[in-house]
């Protein structure tokens, strides 16, 4: 009777999550020669008993993945359902058995197997004793065979199961990602901004992966081998964890390229969309590629250099270095460079390969400093293998580049990690491309608000019973004149007073509001009585806006023109948008009481003032109050006001096409622009008011910002239109962020993302 030592409790029944796959489990064995056997003598130890015990009741869980609302949990180390009976001993019940009392002889062609599969003796006698066992296919002469599986390993005996025939290594079936029409129309999408935008690209990854022959060993618990091992955990860990925490909505361009190296470098997949479609390209590759041959280093680099470099030589006119986007190497390894060793060359030819790794690293360092790095993962149980790898990074990072050595083992768990600690310096890397930019104007520190709060106004201190008006002042009037500008002259008219009657202007001392750049204060213009010294107001309730930035270099020539030219380019791209509108036959109204709303910038005007005593200047910019709810419907760091986010917003417009919302227009408005200015310019920022007091709807828009990439255009690298044009970073987080709709279809413009995986909030077009 067995001691409680050497007795076993049924394991729980696991969740089997992995759909098998056959493909992983064929063979291809050469015949077995009677004439080579051996007898392998399984004594009873209570130690290796107690250690196949112990393994029975782990389980290890490496990563969880969402696919869709299923959690799935994918299983590195995962033992087998076994039936045991620790009362009644069953000759039919392998597990009822002394250990002691099995022998089984095994085959030649068996114990190699074992020996390049790392399995051991002690794994061959639990599996006899626990594993599940089952018919196995015939051999070649119709013999029967049994097949015992034990913790994710493989043993096929002849049909007295004494004999062992063979044993392999049972690998995970990783399951591929199902890819509906929404994910393929997004993927092709991000193909073709790859290939027609590649400045809105905000990261490239290339990716090497040896596949010498070494990569052969199965010795990564739960795969084939360490090909299989490095494939799986790259699909899990590097594609799938940065995906299942992304953002559906939003569109992020980014590509990676995976190079194979043996002898050669081989591109098998190359600017591959970062999607689940890449996730099952990466599933399914090692089926389709199997590790040969030898691992030389450098013509894989030098491939990668190559593209890495005509990348750049694509962008370095059209983007500005620091709007780069982040190229990035994942250097996967179980070995030494081969280079120079395969062929028995001098300790002189090594050298020289050596030299030659350095200097394509280090150019590539040298050219994109921060915004190229380097990830080398030794794949193998000894680190003494990796010092290349090691001494890859030291050059990259001593050439101002980033670089870092991860040394993976043969765990999977610490491969995972591995994976997973690249997978998220990445997103934080990608995170802090798509924030530069954004902290441009904080790099002014703001004005003292507390000579504001006793009567400040733009740099004079006056009363408050005082009043600016003509007899003390000489006060004028201008507008920003495009054409002037145009002939690079003084871009400011004379336009006098807007009211009749008026001769000078009050200006409240307390704020309205406060944005990233400006103050808003309540604004009038007033007639002032010399004779009594008294004043009556005039005109409309406007509004003063006056920078909020203490460099004092932000004068009529400086904040005040860009404020007034950026809305006056706004205004005449609106002016066109608003005739595409009316002439887009799709977008005709279904009734003659409506029709789409139209998107008006409000004039701005520019107050001076000059004391005529100190001939001291200053100015304030003016323009119209608005009334109604001001809203903003999106800006130049990302943010885009969807339809839904109001509950009570249900103002819609009945087109030919079908129900849109009137906030869509506005939406299209920013990718019309994007389109019309042939990608080089986006109109956000988008603010103000729907004014429904007229017969049709409108939009009365201010203070927009406008963000361009002028790389190769305007050598400028100042910000063409103000401290509020984020540049590229501007453009890329509104295509990132926009979704298209039915006013974007209907204007025939290009998707930025797919619009099937939106679902249009279930609506369905009307036939045009």
């Amino acid at each position: 009777m067995d001691s409680p030592a050497e007795r076993k409790r049924p394991p729980e029944e696991p969740i089997d999550l992995l759909s098998p796959s056959p493909a992983g489990l064929k063979l291809k064995s050469p015949r077995i020669s009677d004439s080579s056997i051996s007898i392998i003598d399984l004594q009873d130890d209570e130690n290796s008993t107690t250690e196949a015990d112990k393994s029975q009741d782990e389980v290890q869980i490496v990563k969880r993945v969402h696919f869709d609302d299923i959690e799935h949990e994918v299983y590195y180390f995962k033992p087998y359902p076994v039936e045991l009976d620790d009362e009644i001993a069953s000759p039919e019940k392998a597990s009822s058995k002394r250990t002691a009392e099995y022998t089984v002889l095994s085959s030649q062609h068996g114990r190699d197997r074992r020996l390049l599969r790392n399995i051991d003796k002690t794994d061959l006698k639990a599996a006899i004793k626990y594993g599940v066992k089952t018919p196995a296919n015939p051999g070649r002469d119709g013999s029967s065979r049994w097949k015992f599986t034990y913790n994710n390993v493989v043993y096929i005996t002849d049909s007295t199961c004494r004999q062992e025939i063979t044993s392999y290594v049972e690998a995970i079936q990783i399951e591929r990602h199902p890819i509906s029409n929404a994910l393929m129309d997004r993927h092709n999408e991000v193909k073709r901004i790859l290939n027609d935008q590649p400045e809105l690209c905000t990261g490239h990854a290339y990716i090497v992966v040896d596949q010498s022959g070494s990569m052969r060993n199965s010795d990564v618990n739960g795969f084939r081998d360490r090909s299989h091992a490095s494939y799986g955990v790259m699909a899990l860990d590097f594609v799938a964890e940065q995906l299942s925490t992304r953002n559906e909505d939003e569109l992020l361009v980014e590509s990676v390229t995976v190079i194979e190296m043996r002898n050669e470098g081989e591109i098998v997949l190359e600017r591959q969309p970062f999607d689940w479609v890449l996730f099952n390209a990466l599933v399914q590759r090692p089926r389709d590629s199997s590790p040969r041959s030898h691992g030389n280093f450098n013509p894989s680099l030098q491939l990668v250099r190559d593209l890495i470099l005509k990348e750049y030589d694509l962008l370095k006119d059209k983007v500005e270095k620091d709007e780069l986007p982040n190229f990035t190497l994942v250097f996967l390894s179980d070995g030494k460079p081969s280079d120079g060793y395969q062929n028995h060359q001098s300790r002189a030819d090594v050298k020289m390969f050596d030299q030659q790794r350095v200097e394509m690293l280090q150019s590539l360092a040298q050219t994109l400093e921060q915004k190229f790095s380097l990830y080398a993962m030794g794949v193998g149980s000894s680190k003494m293998e990796f010092n290349a790898l090691s001494t890859m990074v030291d050059v990259v990072k001593n050439a101002g580049g980033v670089g870092q050595f991860v040394h993976a083992g043969l765990d999977a768990i610490t491969m995972s990690n591995s994976f997973s600690a690249i997978s998220t310096t990445m997103t934080s890397v990608r995170t802090d491309l798509l924030a530069s930019g954004q902290t441009a104007a904080a790099d002014n520190t703001k004005k003292d608000f507390e000579l504001r709060e006793t009567g400040k106004i733009v740099g004079k201190v006056f009363k408050m019973d005082q009043f600016i008006h003509g007899k003390k002042y000489s006060i004028k009037r201008f507008r920003w004149d495009k054409e002037l500008y145009k002939r690079k002259k003084s871009p400011w008219k004379d336009v006098g007073f807007a009211a009749h009657g008026a001769n000078g202007f009050e200006m409240e001392k307390r704020p309205l509001g406060e944005g990233a750049e400006r103050l808003a204060y309540r604004f009038n213009e007033i007639n002032y009585n010399n004779e009594t010294k008294m004043y009556k107001k005039v005109g409309k309730i406007m509004v003063a806006k006056n920078s909020i930035l203490a460099n004092e270099k932000e004068t009529k020539e400086h904040f005040h023109s860009d404020f007034c030219r950026v809305q006056s380019k706004a205004y005449d791209l609106a002016e066109k948008f608003n005739h595409a509108v009316r002439t887009a036959t799709r977008l005709k109204s279904v009734s003659d009481e409506t029709r789409p709303p139209e998107i008006k910038f409000i004039m701005c005007h520019v107050y001076t003032y000059t004391d005529l005593e100190t001939n001291e200047e200053t100015a304030v910019l003016v323009e119209r109050f608005l009334n109604g709810k001001f809203t903003k419907y999106n800006s130049n760091n990302g943010y885009v006001k969807r339809a839904t986010d109001c509950v009570n917003n249900t103002r819609t417009i009945e087109t030919v096409s079908g129900h849109v919302h009137l906030e869509e227009f506005l939406q299209a408005f920013s990718h019309w622009v994007y389109v019309e200015s042939k990608n080089h310019m986006v109109v956000c920022d988008l603010q103000g008011v729907l004014n429904e007091e007229g017969r049709y709807p409108e939009f009365l828009l201010t203070d927009p910002a406008i963000c361009t990439n002028s790389k190769g255009k305007d050598k400028n690298k100042e910000h063409r239109y103000g401290k509020t044009d984020m540049k590229l970073t501007g453009i890329r987080k509104f295509c990132h962020a926009h979704k298209c709709g039915l006013v974007c279809r209907g204007l025939g413009l290009p998707t930025l993302q797919s619009s099937l995986a939106a679902n249009l909030d279930d609506r369905k077009p009307a036939a045009v």
